[in-house]
């Protein structure tokens, strides 16, 4: 007969076994959710189709394994909105701003997809609703700033802009929202001044590069001597 001690070392071996090779074990989301997010942190440019929905997958698998962690649930709707999957986006930042009401990235998210899907009133609540409870979020200025433009209602765009610049969102974004207004406008001067001092404060907004470009096929040509 085998001594009692020996049978309890030989069943927490059995236990030990199955939780070292358990399919189901998940590191914690957050490291989990670095390693996979790191790489791209510093790279320009977009990602191809394949590679993202490669992650995308990965992403996902984080995001259903551990339903309330908020950043694996903003990443994969991110990704998905990227992919062109509206639905499947909402239902995640839905998700992570009923786990986060005041999480930032997750409200930004959230009304770019109700703009996509042509929700401007709702965008609004979304933005209002928010500011409410972050009153220092200067991206929420700046998405309020979009949906007034969106609105035509230049002037609220050009204070929600003032707004988010005195709480330091970066000048060249918000420069570059003032040029794409004082163009709504007709001021091509104007709005040329703000494209080039976007470009200049960050020579990496293909954005201002390409509104300048439009903007010399728009003016007349001058008349050759």
């Amino acid at each position: 007969m085998r001594p009692l001690h020996s049978l309890l070392f030989v069943a927490f071996l059995a236990v030990s076994a199955c939780t070292v090779w358990d399919p189901d074990y998940e590191p914690d989301p957050d490291a989990s959710l670095s390693d996979l997010l790191g790489p791209y942190a510093d790279r320009a440019g977009p990602i191809d189709d394949v590679e993202r929905d490669r992650l995308r997958f990965a992403v996902e698998r984080i995001a259903t394994r551990h339903p309330g962690h908020v950043a694996s649930q903003v990443a994969a709707s991110a990704l998905s909105f990227q992919s062109g999957e509206s639905q499947r986006a909402q239902g995640y930042v839905d998700r992570a701003l009923s786990l986060e009401p005041a999480n930032i990235e997750a409200r930004c998210l959230r009304i770019r997809i109700a703009v996509a899907d042509g929700s401007l009133d709702l965008a609004r609540k979304l933005i209002d609703d928010g500011l409410r409870l972050r009153p220092d979020a200067a991206a929420l200025y700046e998405s309020s700033a979009w949906v007034h433009q969106l609105d035509g209602k230049l002037e609220d765009a050009m204070r929600a802009l003032s707004a988010a610049e005195t709480l330091d969102a970066p000048t060249w974004r918000t420069t570059f929202h003032r040029g794409l207004i004082e163009e709504l406008r007709g001021n091509l001067d104007e709005a040329e001044k703000h494209y080039r001092a976007a470009q200049a404060a960050n020579p990496d907004c293909a954005e201002a590069r390409q509104r300048l470009a439009g903007l010399a096929v728009r003016r007349p040509l001058k008349p050759s001597r």
